[in-house]
């Protein structure tokens, strides 16, 4: 998502790679290391990335429900990866991962039908991370 974000960037298309660049450092080490403050690092980073790179085009992007879901698939495949060999129940992984990017996708797809101001894109990226905490959060419970 990085390096989409700085493709599509008309002003700050370096900051933005150097941001793609880094959270994917950090994803790499985080699962490597099963280091979960990593990984949402990582997260945290590429989401702000995208928003940045939505506010310097100045446009609501209309595949950013897929985005969103695609942000969840990978933090909840993320952090299924750290925790504990014996504490991975896959097939509730596979559920919460659809169940998450269900939800991120109908409230970025419910923000973006006011128009596609500003206001209604700060809604839908605050809603995608407020469903990706709740993954975050999920996900750490499960690992104690």
């Amino acid at each position: 998502m990085g390096a989409s974000s700085a493709l599509q960037a008309d002003v700050l298309p370096v900051p933005l790679a150097v941001a793609g660049a880094v959270a994917v450092v950090a994803l790499a080490v985080g699962l490597a290391g099963r280091w979960g403050p990593l990984v949402q690092l990582a997260l945290t980073i590429s989401l702000v990335a995208y928003a940045v790179s939505l506010l310097d085009r100045g446009e609501v992007d209309q595949s950013a429900p897929f985005v969103a879901a695609a942000l969840l698939a990978v933090g909840e495949l993320a952090y299924t990866s750290v925790e504990p060999p014996a504490r991975r129940v896959w097939p509730f992984s596979v559920g919460m991962v659809a169940a998450s990017a269900g939800v991120a996708a109908l409230l970025l797809g419910v923000a973006g039908l006011g128009g596609g101001e500003v206001r209604d894109l700060a809604i839908g990226v605050l809603a995608a991370a407020a469903a990706l905490a709740i993954v975050a959060r999920l996900a750490a419970k499960a690992s104690r």
